[in-house]
């Protein structure tokens, strides 16, 4: 306990696969239900969590309260929130396009199914920017399309070519308001995408830079992960960061840091010691690759979890090697198994991090950093 200001663990029934913060106060989270289905739970933070440090010895409430639930038609591969609408976009299994799920109302505690983002793509991947824009791809296809959320209007659709001799699609994200990376989940070249202009605006790739003087393998599985805050996110009040970090993690535990002016090389690089075995996840709708994040308070802090049972936390300052600021261990205790697997994690503030883990329990922990000097 030395090591936290805060530490709040919660069981669950279901495993907790993926969490969004909604509001300043609120998160939804997808677990698989016991009836084999996937559920949707909005669940109101602690006050412990949620007021300022000022005024926390004021508040009593330390528990995590659900407000309304409902089940999604398919397996959900994908969640994004729409902040303060009190609705997500949800892709899910085999589906086409994206549904929106309204979440409970006062007269109601049931999420129900509101509409859907309509195109041909299956099962895709989606990037949320500003609330009004949402990028979609696909594992499968290299097909990006544009869709306009404020009248649910599909702006363009374009196929991006790629000189990769194997198959395989993008993840999205965006590194600002405008600018787009498509990440290709086989090797890790990232595609970089002006959606004022709705056309690629540049490229780079990792496999041809060297990572500890030895080439990177560009068979490997890749993530990708930016430092951009929605404006209207709680964490931006100090606005959209002027200087925007994109960071790239392969399951073989690969991990580089670029600052997006210039991506001729990465600003550090590393290799964690980590490593996922894909093919033992490969038929799980929810075995995903590994997550990563910037802290939203310090873009030089980055954190990774889906390792193991523990949540990294690292220092990306560093040109040479990244800094273990702290290591966050306490999910493999809260059960009689042996090990297990931390599944999602999120940054809230001031170093206040929600992680669940494959043995249904969800941590809300604040941690010291300089714990672990």
């Amino acid at each position: 306990m030395s090591k936290y200001k805060q530490l709040r663990m919660f069981d669950f029934e279901n495993v907790i696969h993926q969490i969004e913060l909604t509001d300043p106060r609120t998160i939804c989270v997808v677990g698989k239900h016991k009836s084999g289905r996937d559920e949707i739970l909005e669940l109101s933070l602690p006050e412990k969590l949620t007021v300022a440090p000022s005024h926390e010895g004021l508040v009593k409430n330390s528990d995590l309260r659900m407000k309304s639930g409902g089940f999604t038609i398919a397996p959900v591969i994908q969640m994004k929130a729409l902040w303060n609408q009190r609705k997500v976009i949800v892709s899910e299994k085999d589906q086409i396009g994206a549904a929106i799920y309204n979440l409970g109302s006062e007269d109601s505690d049931l999420i129900t199914r509101f509409g859907s983002l309509t195109c041909d793509l299956v099962t895709p991947l989606m990037a949320l920017n500003n609330q009004e824009l949402v990028l979609l791809t696909t594992r499968t296809k290299r097909d990006l399309v544009a869709i306009d959320l404020t009248v649910n209007t599909m702006l363009y659709k374009l196929s991006v070519d790629s000189t990769s001799e194997t198959q395989c699609g993008f993840e999205p994200s965006f590194v600002s308001e405008n600018l787009a990376a498509l990440c290709e989940r086989n090797g890790g070249s990232v595609f970089l995408h002006d959606v004022r202009a709705g056309k690629m605006c540049g490229n780079f790739s990792p496999a041809k830079q060297n990572l500890g003087n030895k080439n990177i393998v560009t068979r490997e599985l890749w993530t990708v992960s930016t430092g951009y805050i929605n404006k209207t996110s709680s964490s931006s009040a100090n606005g959209e960061n002027s200087n925007p970090k994109l960071g790239l993690l392969s399951a073989m535990g690969k991990l580089l840091i670029y600052d997006i002016r210039n991506t001729d090389i990465a600003m550090c690089e590393s290799d964690i010691g980590k490593f996922i075995d894909i093919a033992s996840r490969a038929e799980n709708a929810n075995g995903r690759l590994p997550v990563m994040n910037f802290s939203p308070d310090d873009m030089n802090r980055v954190s990774l979890s889906g390792f193991d049972e523990n949540v990294y936390i690292y220092d990306a300052s560093c040109t040479e090697t990244f800094k273990t600021i702290f290591v966050h261990d306490g999910h493999v205790r809260q059960s009689d198994q042996l090990s297990c697997c931390v599944t999602s994690h999120m940054w809230y503030k001031e170093n206040i991090v929600i992680s669940a883990s494959d043995n249904c329990w969800l941590h809300c922990w604040q941690f010291i950093p300089d714990a672990l000097s």
